[in-house]
């Protein structure tokens, strides 16, 4: 199982076009098998609905066959009719007689002497010590006189013995348990040229053996206890049952009595009116056209089928290639993502494996209304977005149609009703949400059932046990989806709202453990966090994503706390005594750190991605500038030494994390904060990482960074507005005395080559 995961999880990392192709193929030739065999069949038509098409002519003669229930029904009646068969054995009451008599031969030998251990041990009885002694005393007598006494002896036991023994194989002994049976049960018993009907309760059977033969011996020989005891003992060892079942033959039996019960109660001819239009279904109507239905498809049986087969898929891939289309599109994200790409497929072909069994099935209840459809609606929806949700209701609805026979009545209801399931849980933030869907999954069947209903004339009945069952799965289909969320989360590494919502609890263990141990760190995740939430839903972006990336972003920092100045409350800066690549490497290692406590927690990647790309390739100015200072005493300084080790952002989200993180830092950082101040710092910054291209493989627009920008502003101008001087405002005397902020550093080499490639960065960025 778990090469089966690290597999797809392999597949998830490849962009590979021909996977595709073979997913796609398999998921088309699994659900065309599942096709009605033949050729296509049209749409069910209860009983009591009006035949609202055309007048219908069978278009070839055909017989009419029973209704499947009433079939089987018959079938039934007729098995039953059938007599268990047992065959009497006489050659066992013969051997176990002969072997009784020799016996007694045997124990009245020794009797008369001492007899050895081992031929005691022989014997087919066992007896106690106390019973060897009733058999000697008894046998004593019968020597003392020569002859049988008028009291019990020896040979008076072994004679009573015989008789009950010889009786009970009269009777017969069967080789079943009667209680597995009705107490009316009638039996053939059968010798070899003749046969009784007999009553069951008739024989004995091997668990009522033991409480007969004592009630025989205590009424009909009135002995103590003890030599019944004896008696019973040895009988007991000496009776088999001799009336043995024969379950072959009746097997053969109950198949021939089935085999005559006919499959059919007549025949229309060709060019024969099944029913006209405006007429209503009746029983026998229905049984016309249901056996139409079969002899089509027995028909469809001698035309090649491979040629049929190959309509099939086309049509299936026909439907699937619209949902192909749009996800290949508009959502990138999943088209690259095998992983994804397979558990949508896995998806589709459970559902259609339960639309084919509901085939299948010949219940009298509806049960095309079982296909949880809704279900699948609620899943795509949580894991990915209302649209792709969309489309894959109405490609699975057209698939389970299909299935059923081009089933307009399932296709329209499954629509309407995932339509409902998608709405309630398009905005879902905690997993009980999921079970609102109940009411609304239910209000969409209820309409298209009761629209349907009206169309056709059905009956009340038929319309309740449709509100019945679809009812059901209104239920059904809320507990799968939540179970199945925690199963295709864990196995496909799909983070749903749901999942980014518990990590945003600042409960988190991660998170609690940063608040105790880096608590300057912890505050500036939290800010970076709301702004980058504000940010991302300005753009259209994943702002849950981003909200918990910027919670995580800095979880490294737990390793070595002491090292990063939000966290130096009242200590000395130990970067004072390190050299200046040693600080980079113990600033850069955050990250490393980082990407390994996560993984240890189990988050999913995409929040994992956030830790390396929120720094991106930056690099570290301050430290550099030192290093290019102690040039002289140190020799040369390798950039590439004081840069983080990336990769740069790949989506939206982890761009704007990296943006708000050196936003919030800033813009703490300004002395005097006002809303020129804020606004000229969020611009630069955001200048300065598009001249470094690090937001080149963000996909964010310049129309993006502008609503970035403005959605920064207004978040930190909320966050600092206590402390902001707006620009008519006098600057207060104790204000005035703080220093000003400090200049900007002189430009580096690598902040001139940026300059030049400022144009092309922004140009290629209004490109995108």
């Amino acid at each position: 199982m778990q090469r089966i995961l690290n597999l797809i999880r392999s597949w998830s990392a490849k962009d590979d076009l021909s996977v595709k192709w073979a997913i796609l193929a398999v998921v088309v030739v699994l659900i065309a098998l599942m096709f009605p065999q033949g050729l296509a069949v049209e749409s069910d038509y209860p009983v009591g609905m009006i035949w609202t098409e055309n007048d219908l002519y069978a278009p070839f003669a055909f017989p009419i066959y029973k209704d499947e229930r009433e079939y089987v029904r018959e079938r039934e009646l007729a098995a039953g009719k059938v007599y268990n068969v047992f065959e009497e054995n006489p050659a066992i009451a013969r051997e176990y007689l002969d072997s009784l008599q020799m016996f007694f031969v045997t124990l009245q030998s020794l009797l008369d002497r001492r007899p050895e251990p081992d031929q005691v041990s022989a014997l087919p009885v066992q007896f106690m010590e106390s019973e060897w002694r009733i058999l000697r005393t008894l046998r004593a007598a019968e020597q003392r006189t020569g002859k049988s006494l008028p009291s019990y002896s020896f040979d008076r036991l072994r004679r009573d013995v015989l008789l009950v023994v010889n009786g009970l194989y009269l009777e017969g002994i069967v080789d079943v348990r009667k209680s597995q049976y009705r107490e009316d049960a009638l039996i053939a018993k059968r010798k070899k040229t003749s046969e009784q009907i007999v009553p069951l309760n008739r024989f004995l059977d091997r668990y009522e053996l033991g409480r007969s033969v004592q009630q025989t011996f205590i009424a009909g020989f009135k002995q103590d206890n003890d030599t019944v005891s004896i008696a019973v003992k040895i009988a007991l060892t000496f009776l088999m049952p001799n009336v043995i079942f024969q379950r072959e033959q009746t097997e053969r039996e109950v198949r021939f009595a089935e085999d005559l019960v006919p499959r059919t109660i007549g025949a229309v001819s060709e060019g024969e009116r099944i029913i006209a239009k405006k007429e209503r279904v009746t029983d026998e109507i229905k049984l016309k056209l249901d056996s139409m239905r079969k002899a089509k498809e027995e028909r469809g049986a001698g035309i090649n089928v491979y040629v049929t087969f190959l309509g099939k898929a086309l049509r299936v891939f026909a439907i699937m290639w619209m949902l192909v289309m749009y996800i290949y599109l508009f959502r990138k994200r999943i088209y690259s993502d095998n992983a994804k790409l397979i558990m949508i497929s896995l998806l589709f072909i459970i559902v259609s494996f339960i639309a084919y069994l509901t085939v299948q099935n010949t219940s009298p209840l509806p049960l095309r209304y079982l296909i949880v459809i809704p279900a699948i609606s609620m899943i795509c929806a949580i894991l990915f977005d209302s649209r792709v949700a969309f489309y894959s209701t109405v490609v699975i609805s057209l698939i389970a149609a299909g299935i059923r026979g081009n089933d307009y009545a399932i296709a329209l209801s499954s629509l309407v009703a995932g339509a409902f399931a998608i709405y309630t849980v398009r905005d879902i933030k905690k997993r009980t949400q999921i079970f609102r869907s109940i009411i609304y999954v239910f209000l969409g069947y209820t309409i298209t059932i009761i629209a349907l209903g009206l169309e056709r004339y059905e009956s009340f009945e038929v319309v309740g046990n449709e509100l019945l069952v679809a009812g059901f799965n209104a239920i059904l289909s809320p507990i799968i989806t939540y179970g199945l969320l925690i199963f295709l989360e864990r196995i496909f590494l799909v983070p749903t709202e749901l999942t980014l919502m518990d990590l945003s609890d600042l409960n988190h263990p991660l998170l609690k453990e940063l608040s105790h141990k880096a608590p300057g760190s912890f505050h500036h995740s939290v800010s970076v966090s709301t702004l980058a939430e504000s940010a991302a839903q300005a753009i259209g972006a994943n702002g849950t994503l981003a909200r918990v990336g910027g919670l995580y972003h800095d979880i490294g920092k737990l390793v070595n706390p002491e090292s990063f100045v939000e966290n130096q409350l009242g200590t000395e800066n130990r970067h004072r005594t390190m050299s200046p690549r040693k600080s980079v490497r113990v600033i850069a290692a955050h990250i490393e750190d980082g990407v390994k406590l996560a993984q240890q927690h189990h988050l999913p990647q995409s929040v994992i991605d956030f830790i390396p790309m929120h720094h991106g390739t930056m690099l570290v100015g301050f430290f550099y500038e030192k290093a290019l200072r102690q040039k002289r005493s140190r020799g040369e300084v390798n950039e590439n030494d004081f840069r983080y080790p990336g990769p740069k952002p790949t989506t939206k989200e982890t761009a704007i994390v990296m943006l708000a993180d050196g936003v919030e830092a800033s813009t703490r950082a300004i002395s005097e904060p006002t809303v020129e101040k804020i606004a000229a710092n969020i611009d630069s910054l955001v200048k300065l990482r598009l001249l470094e291209g690090e937001l080149d493989e963000s996909k964010l627009t310049m129309k993006d960074l502008k609503q970035v920008q403005e959605s920064f502003l207004k978040i930190l101008v909320g966050i600092h507005h206590s402390r902001l001087r707006y620009p008519d405002q006098e600057v207060p005397a104790v204000a005035a005395a703080v220093p000003a902020a400090p200049e900007p550093s002189p430009r580096t080499p690598a902040k001139q080559h940026a300059e030049k490639r400022l144009q092309r960065t922004i140009d290629s960025i209004d490109r995108k």
